[in-house]
């Protein structure tokens, strides 16, 4: 799937996908807040999640991207695509519970792919906390490999798998 397709894909859901706004963090930082306490944890962007302070400017300061998936004036999912000298990274996949399992977090994670591969990029990395049992299947569905893990202890105390996508 390519991102014209992954937009697409979104599309015929009746979502709209769109680069991030400034006017839209404090809804990405209610959504991924909703997220965060399913697990018991909380979401703190002066420590913890500090890329989340301002996503946008954030991500594309190197080139990257972050995009957010509204149906209505609803935010219903976050994406994004993290690039640095030598790595990219995707990053912030999250799709609100009751609109799970309709193709966003694939097509997000997709559009991530696609925005590194056209900037040359050849290998993509990701963590995903342990306890996304339903993300890990999806990321290797689509060809990502777990090669690490690391146990974070900040705002919130977690363990994530690191993986990793080598593209030809």
């Amino acid at each position: 799937m390519t991102s014209s397709a992954a937009v697409a894909r979104i599309s015929r859901g009746g979502f709209l996908v769109r680069s991030v706004r400034e006017s839209d963090t404090a809804a990405i930082h209610r959504h991924i807040s909703a997220i965060y306490a399913d697990y018991g944890d909380v979401l703190d962007v002066e420590r913890e999640d500090t890329h989340l302070r301002e996503p946008g400017s954030f991500f594309r300061s190197d080139g990257g991207e972050f995009w957010v998936v509204l149906d209505g004036d609803e935010l219903i999912a976050t994406g994004a695509i993290f690039l640095m000298q030598d790595l990219a990274e995707i990053r912030t996949i999250y799709v609100r519970t009751d609109r799970r399992r309709l193709g966003l977090a694939r097509a997000l994670t997709q559009m991530g792919i696609d925005h590194a591969v056209h900037r040359g990029y050849r290998v993509i990395h990701l963590w995903s906390d342990k306890r996304y049992t339903e993300a890990h299947r999806l990321y290797e569905s689509m060809g990502f490999v777990r090669i690490g893990e690391r146990e974070v202890r900040i705002t919130n105390a977690y363990s994530e798998w690191r993986y990793r996508l080598t593209l030809n």
